[in-house]
Order: structure tokens, then sequence, then C-alpha cells
């Protein structure tokens, strides 16, 4: 039985993780601000473990580390996935609001690595996954705050997998399109390849079970995307602000 720790457990994607994972026969421990979420959940699902966190709380994230594996046994597979999203407009910035982004959306992650490497180096190995978008890929319209946490999430893995990978640690981050969830439902655009969040628990799981480090979905969405990424600059921001309503 694989023992999973899940941040940002309490709604969307994971909620459904956490859901799709211990109906699989696997155990769950997971992480959340909302423990009445967490409790509800609790109670309805087995082999689910839970105790509210606030991940920019590098302290009290290490101390849930330690509380899951007392509880459920060694981490096998991390998935990082707590987030929040806030749409912006680059003509008021509010510094709060970034660093609100940068603490929950990245330094969150680190501050899960913090906790978990060790424990997996003792181990000889296990299994991370980090939770990205593909809006970290290129800027993007009321993303200023978003994107480039993503971006950073990215730009980590890759870094830190030349150090992990020789320690048996499997390191992959998942870049999802649109997903149904409470931060996306204040969008006031059209979001092209919406998926609902079992839909994407059920491709974060199907990725897990594959060597890809970087993987993306929908396709039908994501391939666009990566396209975008090469353009030339005048041409990228033409056809992005003519799709989004921006020119």
């Amino acid at each position: 039985m694989t023992h999973y720790f899940l941040t940002g457990a309490s709604a969307g994607i994971g909620a459904a993780l956490a859901k799709r994972l211990c109906e699989h026969g696997h155990k769950v421990s997971a992480v959340a601000r909302r423990q009445d979420r967490l409790a509800s959940m609790a109670a309805e699902i087995p082999n689910f473990w839970a105790t509210g966190c606030d991940v920019t709380m590098a302290d009290q994230l290490a101390e849930s580390v330690a509380a899951a594996e007392t509880a459920q046994g060694g981490i096998d597979i991390a998935i990082l996935n707590a987030g929040i999203y806030q749409p912006q407009d680059g003509s008021t910035i509010d510094p709060a609001i970034y660093a609100n982004h940068m603490d929950v959306n990245y330094m969150g992650v680190v501050n899960a690595l913090a906790a978990i490497v060790p424990r997996m180096i003792a181990r000889g190995g296990g299994q991370i996954v980090v939770i990205s978008s593909v809006a970290g890929w290129r800027g993007l319209p009321k993303s200023a705050a978003y994107g480039p946490t993503k971006a950073a999430l990215i730009s980590l893995a890759e870094s830190l997998y030349f150090d992990l990978q020789p320690k048996n640690i499997r390191l992959q981050v998942i870049c999802p399109g649109f997903v149904e969830s409470e931060a996306t439902a204040v969008n006031d655009f059209e979001m092209p390849g919406l998926m609902t969040a079992d839909a994407a628990a059920q491709a974060i799981i199907d990725a897990m079970a594959k060597n890809d480090f970087l993987v993306h979905f929908p396709k039908s969405f994501t391939r666009s995307m990566a396209w975008l990424r090469f353009l030339p600059d005048k041409w990228f921001f033409r056809i992005v602000g003519k799709r989004t309503g921006y020119s």
C-alpha cells in the first residue's frame, strides 16, 4: 500500500486526488488550511489522514510531515499541490498580493521539500510530484502574480533533478491547463479545454506511473500553449492579445 502525502487537499484537484487515491487502495496523508473540510473528508474516505497546516509555515509543515509518517508510515510519494490564484490588473500592483502568491505557491513547495527530501534520502528514495501550470510557460493576461510562481516551480524542479535523481528520488512536474475550481471560477474569460477536477486528478495519477519529467494536459489545449512558447515576442503578444480581448 503506497503512502501519498498531499498538500492543498481540501478542494479542487487536491480533494479529487485524495478521494481517487484512497479508492485505489492507497494511504493518503493530507494537509490544508481548512480543517473543517479535511475533517469531512476524513469521515468519508478510508485510509485518509489529515491535519490543518499552512504551507507557508516551514516549522508547521515539518511537524505535519513527521506526524503523517508516525500515523501512516514513510511517505512514498509526495504531491505538492497547494496553491492560490488571484487575477491581477497590471496597471494597479499590490506587492502584498504578489508576495502572498510566492509564499504559498513557491515557498510552500520549498518548505515541503525541506521536510520530505531528507526523509526520502534516509529511506533510499521516493517520488515527488510538483503541480505547476501551463501559466508558467509564458506570461498571460491577469496572471502577473500567479504565472511567475509556476515558472519558478518548473525551474526549481529542473535544478533539483540533478541532485535528487542520483539519490533515487524521482521528480516530476505536472502542468495542467484550466481546471474547474474555486480559483478558476473567478475568471471572466473563455477557458479552452476546461477540465473537471476529477478528470485532472486522474490525469495526474496516470502521469505518475510514467517516466516523463514534465507532463501537461489536456493536450488539445496545452499543445497550442507549447507552440506559443517558441513564437517571437511580437507574434506572441499579438496572438494572445487577440484571443483574450487585449488587442
